[in-house]
């Protein structure tokens, strides 16, 4: 499709694909009909409106002797908006705020183009940030102020993600003056750099106010913080953006500006908590605790966790079983998972481009979407271009085929009739590429591509296909080196890298089940539309090994450090368990919540996006934890620290 665009571009020589830009404006009345003189006048209310918005070259429209493109019935009829080349930045929503604010009794009048319709989404998608922010922040708070038992404390975590997102956010914005990045990236900025602020803040954060209840001095209670929480979120950062890295390798805008937006938050997290959070409990020393409820003891062991811990290795097949069990169970949908973009109607009813679409779809037979075949070197076989283009029309999936020359370059354009998310529209770009083209365009002499909505959402999603093994060895390689580097151990290094594994299976299985097959998706609140986004997988794998390192390494940490005391691997799992148990909870939670927060959007990826990563932290802060990794840690015994021979010249990094 891209190669389409190109030639197209070029042989216009205007900076155009296809045709010059244009909105459909849709009049529509149940109670007039296009001849009738009140329907010419709200057209012509219209026509003026929309003409005195700056960057609108001309609006055009039928007329009492030329009726066209007006509906069967006469209840419908499009103008068409051309757009001026240097047209403003912000006219999809002047455009949008133009026609909201016609009020024509008995008529609607809607817009309907991407230069409107990205002011649309731009707007959810603010929305749906805002949303975010809100739940997230006002979860973090309650959760925060629960884990910590003092207000003070819990005001911490918060002030480092805030910064970390401000930050983060400047940055970005300078970053974008040199690439283009998608809309999706201050919402993304927002969600990492809550969930990873916070989530780094809490283990310095409670690490400096068990050393202060155990008797140390407020420097000691900071170096012995920094020696030890602060080098495991050093290292849960590093395997985060070694993660997010591999997005970088995708050549898409759309991963690359997300992998880039939260590599920046999350290197600002990191630094923020590893230098303004340091100087801060310095700062405060033991008023830390102010606003301390009298449930909180910080330098106490947490029972349960330490009992939970003991209870599941006592019985270690039975846990093995169960969380792998639980897992693929989980993880089994998503061996049937089809990747395509979200259609209309999984937009919100109310809003006025689903709307249009709803009109042109049951008016004139066609919706939103469009398909471009360009033919190339077509000059001696224009007969073919024409029986080509009236194949096209004949097709079922297609309408309202128009041909245009520019040079010996031929431009086919078509409108789409199917839905985006509908099976049968990509089936016709694959069989129009296959079976109808070849039959009337040989490639020899002329040679025709295809481009537009569909065509660009199938090479979109094989460019994600063929980049998915890239990433996977970048990130699955560098994670098992860190890991190997860390903890010196083998085994703790491959089961870390299969549960993470398992656990993004099972997150993405949930996705097909919700969105594709429909399982719960009312009770959710979400959308059932047919699929996953192509980016979503890979987004996903990406973001959640490096999420869910954090709790392997918070854990494993803690274990590791009681095993070089005691040599005791069971006490040492114990112990781990119930020194992070509380704050890993905490952690998690305060991560479902901002993951949930976004997921509540009214865009469907932003659903897709935000429920796979709560769930992923779900099934990883309990199946993985709670069950599989003590299970697994119980069964291999003194195992857990083998390390070849071959591999003791690797550094010694303390964590």
């Amino acid at each position: 499709s891209g190669t389409a665009d190109t030639i197209a571009q070029e042989a216009r020589g205007d900076g155009a694909t296809t045709a010059p830009l244009t909105e459909t404006v849709v009049v529509t009345s149940d109670a007039y009909e296009f001849a009738d003189a009140t329907y010419q006048d709200a057209i012509s209310t219209a026509v003026a409106a929309l003409g005195r918005v700056d960057g609108i070259e001309s609006v055009e429209g039928p007329t009492l002797d030329q009726p066209f493109p007006v509906s069967e019935g006469g209840h419908s009829a499009l103008l068409t908006a051309t757009l001026s080349l240097d047209h403003p930045d912000d006219l999809g929503t002047t455009l949008n705020e133009t026609v909201a604010a016609l009020d024509i009794p008995e008529f609607s009048v809607y817009v309907h183009g991407e230069t409107s319709a990205g002011a649309a989404f731009d707007a959810l998608a603010s929305e749906g940030l805002l949303r975010g922010e809100l739940i997230g922040i006002g979860a973090a708070i309650v959760i925060l102020v629960i884990v910590f038992g003092a207000l003070m404390a819990a005001g911490l975590p918060l002030m480092v993600a805030i910064a970390s997102i401000v930050a983060a956010v400047g940055a970005t914005a300078i970053v974008g003056r040199a690439f283009d990045l998608s809309f999706f990236i201050l919402n993304m900025i927002t969600m990492m750099g809550l969930a990873l602020g916070i989530d780094y803040s809490l283990v310095i954060v409670q690490r400096f106010r068990e050393e202060l209840a155990h008797g140390r001095t407020v420097t000691d209670a900071v170096t012995l913080a920094g020696n030890t929480a602060s080098r495991a979120v050093l290292f849960s950062g590093a395997t985060v953006l070694i993660s997010l890295g591999g997005l970088l390798v995708v050549p898409s805008t759309i991963m690359v500006s997300l992998g880039s937006g939260a590599m920046i938050v999350a290197v600002f997290a990191v630094v923020s908590a590893l230098t303004l959070l340091p100087a801060v409990l310095k700062l405060l020393g033991k008023r830390v605790n102010k606003g301390k409820l009298p449930v909180s003891h910080p330098g106490a062991e947490p029972r349960i966790w330490g009992a939970l811990a003991k209870g599941v290795m006592r019985r270690p097949v039975v846990g093995v079983v169960a969380g792998l069990a639980i897992l693929l169970a989980l993880a089994v949908p998503a061996l049937s998972m089809r990747l395509t973009f979200a259609g209309v109607d999984a937009l919100p009813d109310d809003l006025p481009f689903k709307q249009a679409t709803e009109v042109l779809v049951d008016d004139f037979g066609y919706g939103q979407a469009s398909t471009h075949v360009v033919v190339d070197n077509a000059g001696a076989a224009r007969v073919q271009v024409d029986a080509l283009a009236a194949a096209i029309e004949a097709e079922p999936a297609f309408a309202e085929t128009a041909v245009t020359w520019e040079g010996d370059v031929a431009l086919i354009d078509t409108k789409d009739v199917y839905d985006a998310a509908d099976v049968r529209a990509e089936q016709a770009i694959k069989d129009l590429r296959s079976d109808v083209i070849p039959q009337y365009i040989d490639g020899k002499d002329a040679q025709a591509y295809v481009s537009g909505d569909q065509a660009s959402t199938i090479d979109f999603t094989q460019l994600i296909l063929d980049s998915a093994p890239w990433v996977a060895v970048i990130v699955l390689g560098a994670s098992m080196v860190l890991l190997l580097v860390v903890f010196r151990s083998v085994t703790i290094a491959g089961t870390a890298i299969v549960l993470n594994v398992l656990s993004t299976g099972a997150a993405y299985g949930v996705l097909v089940a919700v969105f594709q097959f429909g399982w719960a998706a009312d009770f959710l609140g979400m959308p059932t539309v047919g699929g996953v986004a192509p980016w979503i997988p890979l987004f996903l794998f990406a973001v959640l090994f490096g999420l869910s390192m954090d709790y392997h390494v918070f854990l494993l940490s803690r274990i590791k450090e009681r095993h070089a005391a005691t040599g005791n691997t069971k006490d040492a799992i114990a112990f781990g368990l119930s020194r992070t148990g509380s704050l890993i909870t905490g952690a998690a939670l305060i991560m479902v919540a901002v993951f949930a927060g976004f997921a509540l959007g009214d865009l469907a990826e932003f659903n897709q996006m935000g429920l796979g990563l709560a769930v992923a932290v779900i099934l990883d802060a309990t199946v993985v934890r709670t069950l599989l990794v003590p299970s697994l840690m119980a069964l291999l015994g003194e195992a857990n620290w083998y390390l070849p021979k071959w591999l003791e010249l690797l550094p010694h990094l303390q964590v």
